[in-house]
């Protein structure tokens, strides 16, 4: 079986191979940045970085804003045009019952122009007047739900 290729080693500057196990060479010319705490921020720089952070956290919170509002009127006008067809569809239906109510008192008119004496017109001696039932004494309600009577009379309940 023959043996895998092994990718060839870097070469340097000067082409040639540079070893695996070798330390890298520290250049004297290259001067290391002062870490950060060694030395305090001046007050406009922590102003402006501060400034920075709530400028973006704003921004985050402006877009979240921007798209729920978006989608709130896009649901609304939804929901608007739905009840607008609605109410659309409800004027058609009340347009075609009086069409068919006048159709119908039409049709009522001539039946009754051809036949005159099927109908006759209502008289105050024809109605009938009901009188009223008497009013029940009021009953004792309990205080309390142990004081509720544990069997029920047969009372006929009025229409």
């Amino acid at each position: 079986m023959p043996e895998p290729q092994r990718s060839p080693q870097p070469l340097d500057r000067n082409g040639k191979r540079l070893q695996a196990n070798r330390q890298p060479v520290k250049n004297k010319n290259v001067k290391r940045l002062p870490r950060t705490d060694s030395f305090p921020l001046p007050a406009w720089l922590k102003l402006l970085m501060s400034a920075q952070k709530m400028s973006i956290a704003m921004t985050v919170l402006l877009t979240i804003s921007v798209f729920v509002i978006y989608g709130w009127t896009v649901y609304a006008q939804e929901q608007w045009n739905q009840q607008y067809k609605k109410l659309e569809q409800l004027k058609r239906q009340e347009r075609q019952l009086t069409t068919a109510e006048g159709s119908f008192d039409n049709d009522m008119l001539r039946s009754v122009q051809k036949k005159p004496g099927e109908l006759v017109r209502e008289r105050p001696e024809q109605s009938i007047f009901l009188q009223a039932a008497p009013l029940r004494p009021k009953r004792e309600v309990p205080a309390t739900v142990s004081e509720l009577p544990k069997t029920k009379q047969n009372e006929s309940l009025g229409y």
